[in-house]
């Protein structure tokens, strides 16, 4: 037993509190103490802990259900890990007339929460809980002794313990004990120790709240199963996306290959094919002849049409152009059926300074044979198969996204009547887009659940990338035929008669009245102003545009330009809107509350 000194030491501690004065912590449970607090702890050979806990609690006059006990089943150990010491085979018994009712859970922050008490009863007065549980992995090994190091009661009770007692039984003669007692990293030792031969008893006479008795035991090597501690490495960033030979060099590989595999896929599944031969051959080639894939560089080069190749209409070069039925391949038909006389634009003047364009249209002509199938469609959406003879432009608002999904899937239908492509290029890119989000979401599964369990986060990231390379190349993907590709060539060509007009050219378009007419196709080829400005400062009348746009100023090439480019533009945005909705010695730097084990409760 210790000397007269030690007994001394902690007369004088409480001595000392009660004179300086105690302040109850304001989570102390007012009315509330426990009388006695014994646990019994048995070291078996197994290195297991098998714990017993004794507890007379007085509610007082307070109505409580019963009590809760936690207790922490996981500390930090070091840098990188955390230690676990699993708390198991929990059983609890209760003095007669107290509710037994039991519910054990893991909370969070690494503890075992065990409540006691029934919910739809309430008690007073004293009760006493015996509770009992196994906890492995908290003995220490040290190169001359094996060790305990233990919070048999920790700091974290609310309610002042009027008597601490500790038990300690070993499978061997226990060599060295410590007892600490306060609240957490105090080193005051406790009132008494005891040790007689494998077993050490500790008490103390009274602990206030958040104050815990810790105890240190030393026993010789051999006596358990060599003590390891159950170590779980800590999450961080760094762990999980460490750099090292294998994750830096696995994953640039992996990298490499898939961009390679990206690379080739547009290689050969995404280029077009080509009549084989010289210009000539490529634009006016005839199925059966021979074929090649269009090797890169192709097609910069490209003589003038003077003329839309094979009178094609501007939703059908648009689409054929940039694979992509968009709405203003739609807007340049509107535009086109209305020089053609099927409806008339009527601009309708903004009124004041923050007054917002519209037009009206107004049909002129029913549908007829002369119409391609999406052309057809298009009018009839417009003015609802001629139940209205004229529309607002602000009308089709919000309303008109679906009839437009029709007309476009129309166009992509022409485009495969006339033979342009492999298969239809929104499919292919819905396609590819599909695979690239699959392929996204798998990398991304891939990295989280890599960066969860492992070091080897970086190895998925190169997944993630293999995705987004689909998802930005798949408006690569669809593939022209050699016919589409002729065609192509000589799109190409009238649009660099729309795109480059010269002066001369405009005359010969001026000759033959041409401006009105090819209008549609300099919106398709985004060349509106362009187009307009080659006809400036030529001597011959300025082109009657009467017969299908009505405006309310003097016609002018500028003031028609800028007509034109506002009805294209808002007439592509309105047609495709849609509604918006540790493991030290306790010896050699112990202090209460710095052992395993520990924890608290109250009462609930």
């Amino acid at each position: 037993m210790r000397g007269a000194c030690l007994c001394l030491s902690a007369v004088a501690a409480a001595a000392l509190a009660l004179v300086v004065g105690w302040d109850p912590p304001a989570s102390a449970q007012v009315g509330e103490s426990i009388l006695r607090y014994e646990v019994d702890i048995t070291i078996e050979r197994s290195s297991d802990l098998r714990i017993v806990e004794r507890i007379a609690y007085d509610f007082g006059d307070n109505e409580r259900h019963g009590i809760l006990r936690e207790i922490p089943d996981r500390f930090h150990y070091d840098g990188r890990y955390d230690r676990l010491e699993p708390i198991s085979d929990v059983s609890v018994e209760t003095s007669a007339g107290t509710p037994g009712n039991t519910k054990v859970s893991s909370g969070t922050g690494g503890r075992k929460l065990i409540r006691i008490g029934d919910p739809h009863k309430t008690i007073t007065g004293q009760h006493t809980y015996v509770i009992s549980y196994r906890v492995r992995g908290a003995l220490n090994a040290f190169s001359d002794h094996d060790e305990l190091y233990w919070n048999a009661i920790g700091t974290e009770w609310s309610v002042v313990i009027r008597s601490a007692s500790a038990r300690v039984t070993a499978p061997a003669a226990i060599s060295r004990v410590a007892c600490f007692t306060g609240p957490s990293l105090s080193r005051l030792p406790c009132a008494r120790d005891l040790t007689d031969g494998s077993s050490a008893s500790f008490t103390q006479e009274q602990l206030f709240p958040s104050s815990g008795l810790t105890v240190v035991v030393g026993f010789p090597k051999g006596a358990v199963t060599v003590p390891r501690p159950i170590l779980k490495e800590r999450w961080s960033f760094g762990r999980a996306f460490a750099a090292t030979g294998t994750t830096v060099g696995g994953a640039g590989a992996l990298a490499a290959v898939l961009v390679g595999g990206f690379i080739v896929l547009l290689w050969r599944g995404g280029r077009d094919r080509r009549f084989r031969g010289g210009p000539v051959e490529v634009a006016y080639g005839k199925e059966g002849e021979t074929e090649e894939t269009v090797p890169p560089g192709s097609g910069r080069h490209v003589p003038v049409e003077f003329e839309p190749p094979d009178k094609l209409r501007p939703g059908q070069l648009g689409t054929l152009v940039d694979e992509v039925a968009n709405p203003l391949d739609v807007t340049a038909t509107i535009v086109d059926l209305a020089v053609r006389g099927y409806l008339r634009i009527e601009e309708i003047p903004k009124h004041g300074w923050l007054g917002k364009a519209d037009w009206n249209m107004v049909q002129v002509r029913e549908p007829d044979d002369d119409l391609r199938p999406y052309e057809r469609t298009l009018l009839r959406g417009i003015f609802k198969s001629g139940s209205r003879p004229e529309v607002k432009l602000s009308e089709l608002r919000n309303t008109f996204a679906t009839k437009l999904h029709e007309v476009q899937s129309q166009l992509y239908n022409d485009a495969m009547e006339h033979g342009w492509f492999v298969r239809r290029p929104d499919r292919v890119r819905t396609f590819w887009v599909g695979m690239g989000v699959l392929a996204l979401v798998l990398g991304v599964a891939a990295v989280v659940l890599l960066a969860i369990w492992t070091h080897l986060a970086l190895l998925g990231l190169p997944l993630v990338l293999g995705g987004l390379l689909l998802l930005i190349g798949a408006h690569r993907m669809p593939r022209r035929t050699a016919k589409g590709y002729g065609g192509l060539e000589r799109a190409r060509g009238f649009r660099r008669f729309i795109d480059e007009s010269e002066k001369e050219r405009a005359r010969f378009a001026e000759k033959r009245n041409l401006f009105t007419e090819y209008l549609p196709y300099a919106i398709v080829f985004g060349a509106t102003e362009k187009w307009a400005r080659a006809f400036a400062g030529l001597d011959g009348e300025l082109p009657d545009t009467g017969s299908w746009y009505v405006s309310p100023h003097p016609f002018t090439l500028v003031a028609f330009t800028s007509s034109m480019d506002g009805f294209t533009t808002t007439t592509a945005g309105t047609i495709a809107s849609t509604p918006g909705t540790s493991g030290s010695s306790g010896f050699s730097g112990g202090s209460s509350g710095g052992g395993g084990g520990g924890g608290g409760g109250g009462s609930w």
